[in-house]
């Protein structure tokens, strides 16, 4: 599977770029995603958005990856690309304020398919990452003013929604409390960026969108070290 980029044409976001891949394959592209699988025309912006800007990594909460694999039918092997985008996303976010962007956005690309290779040989165990369970739309826009006012909150919230994936297919009870506290901090910080948003801002469809979406997110990391017993 080739998944380096041309250098005039980087696509930041490895797992934005898998999904759009794998819905090209299906004769679709990320710009479906609100149509056909129900996403709101926000999370597809910055889903689009991420595959031309460094250091942004939105990625599908658990609920829309599975509305995703449902109404685009994704098969078993497709479903394991998209658990290995998660991995190599969450190195890649990690890499990128600790060396050059070039050489983390590299990196995680180099150990995409090692991680898929090794995840696809555990499509049968029935817990941890590699079990598998149950071109075309808006061109991409400039960045908006939600992206350039709000941007430290919507980092928070990405970084938050990946913990949150990370830990519904991590392997030990340990690593299941760590990155469900990770994602309860993220989306702390996400709402609170947003409460001390301008007023101007707070009255915007789309910043209601965001706020209800970390919510959502802060409530799905508490119940789940509720289920943890931390």
């Amino acid at each position: 599977m080739t998944t380096s980029t041309d250098v005039s044409r980087r696509e930041w976001n490895l797992f934005a770029r898998v999904l759009q891949q794998i819905l090209a394959a299906h004769g679709c592209g990320l710009g479906h995603l609100d149509d056909r699988a129900g996403m709101h025309p926000e999370k597809v912006r910055r889903l689009q958005r991420s595959l031309r800007t460094p250091k942004s990594f939105p990625v599908l909460n658990i609920s829309e990856m599975e509305q995703v694999i449902a109404v685009f039918r994704l098969d078993t092997r497709e479903q394991v690309r998209l658990r290995a985008a998660l991995l190599a996303t969450s190195i890649e976010e990690m890499l990128m304020d600790r060396i050059n962007q070039d050489d983390a956005l590299r990196a995680a690309e180099q150990i995409l398919p090692i991680i898929e290779q090794a995840l696809q040989a555990y499509t049968d165990v029935p817990a941890g990452i590699g079990a598998v369970r149950g071109a075309g739309g808006p061109t991409l826009s400039e960045d908006s003013e939600i992206d350039r006012k709000l941007g430290g909150a919507l980092a928070a919230f990405d970084h938050a929604t990946l913990a949150l994936q990370l830990c519904r297919y991590a392997d030990s009870q340990t690593e299941r409390i760590e990155r469900a506290r990770q994602a309860r901090g993220g989306f702390e910080s996400a709402l609170l960026q947003l409460e001390q948003a301008d007023s101007i801002l707070k009255v915007r469809e789309e910043w209601r969108f965001w706020y209800e979406e970390a919510q959502h997110g802060l409530a799905a990391a508490r119940e789940c070290l509720a289920l943890l017993g931390a």
